[in-house]
């Protein structure tokens, strides 16, 4: 029988793993000091650089905060590992924007059901806000693009879910160049009427609780996202920019007042 292959950890990456530990063990919150680097050193029987270490490479991950002269902090709940990864999917070509799409749409339509149910007078506020300013920034994607991904992510914060929320938040940058690169292939008038309109009878059922008008909504509007993606990817040829990745242009939308 052959010996099984033993992998030798980090002295930094057992202290790392005991630091994440400590703050289940004693229930600290976001906001919260962990003990200080002195004190850690202590606490784990290591050397000062092995804490820093460990600290700082919690603190890539998100889960806290370091700053010189201070003890470490808990984070909250943070967006940068999802928009990290699916950043680094497109920039590899592990990713493509039909599929990012794809779980939008499911993470999408999941909250916008939530947000109809839960939303609170100050969420419905800030859903009108931004659509009241999207009939001025049709046909103009610059001006579109911020409003479309500030909605979906409005949305999110309005399902009372904080995991939910700062998932879709998490993918916020990549869904501006996802809406960029999909308005884009908005090419005429019609097709912005209908981008239009979506948002408009999804901000109007959220703010009336209907859940199943939202959802019904929700979807279509996916459906014509993906369609617009869809034929340029089986033909190997996405057009815009996702996530910062560069494929070629589509032509430019119509003008706001199309003749």
């Amino acid at each position: 029988m052959p010996s099984p292959r033993l992998q030798q950890v980090r002295i930094s990456d057992q202290v790392a793993d005991h630091i994440v530990r400590y703050i289940a063990d004693n229930r600290l919150e976001a906001g919260q000091s962990l003990p200080s680097e002195s004190e850690l050193t202590r606490l784990f029987g290591v050397s000062r650089p092995t804490v820093r270490e460990a600290t700082n490479a919690l603190a890539g991950r998100g889960l806290i905060a370091v700053s010189s002269g201070r003890s470490p902090t808990v984070l909250a709940l943070s967006k940068s590992p999802f928009s990290n990864l699916v950043r680094h999917g497109l920039a590899t070509q592990q990713l493509t924007p039909v599929q990012i799409l794809e779980v939008r749409r499911s993470l999408a339509t999941h909250a916008v059901e939530m947000a109809a149910a839960n939303r609170t007078p100050q969420d419905i506020d800030r859903i009108q806000a931004i659509v009241e300013q999207m009939p001025d920034a049709v046909g103009d994607i610059d001006a579109f693009s911020p409003l479309d991904a500030a909605f979906h992510e409005t949305l999110g914060q309005a399902t009372g879910n904080p995991l939910l929320s700062v998932i879709l938040s998490g993918i916020g940058d990549i869904t501006f160049e996802s809406s960029r690169s999909g308005l884009a292939r908005a090419r005429d008038a019609q097709a912005w009427a209908f981008v239009l309109a979506v948002h408009q009878r999804i901000a109007a059922a959220v703010v009336k609780g209907q859940v199943a008008v939202a959802r019904r909504e929700m979807l279509a509007h996916f459906k014509t996202a993906v369609g617009r993606y869809a034929p340029d990817e089986k033909a190997g040829a996405t057009g815009g920019t996702a996530g910062g990745v560069e494929i070629p242009k589509s032509p430019r939308p119509p003008s706001r007042n199309p003749k």
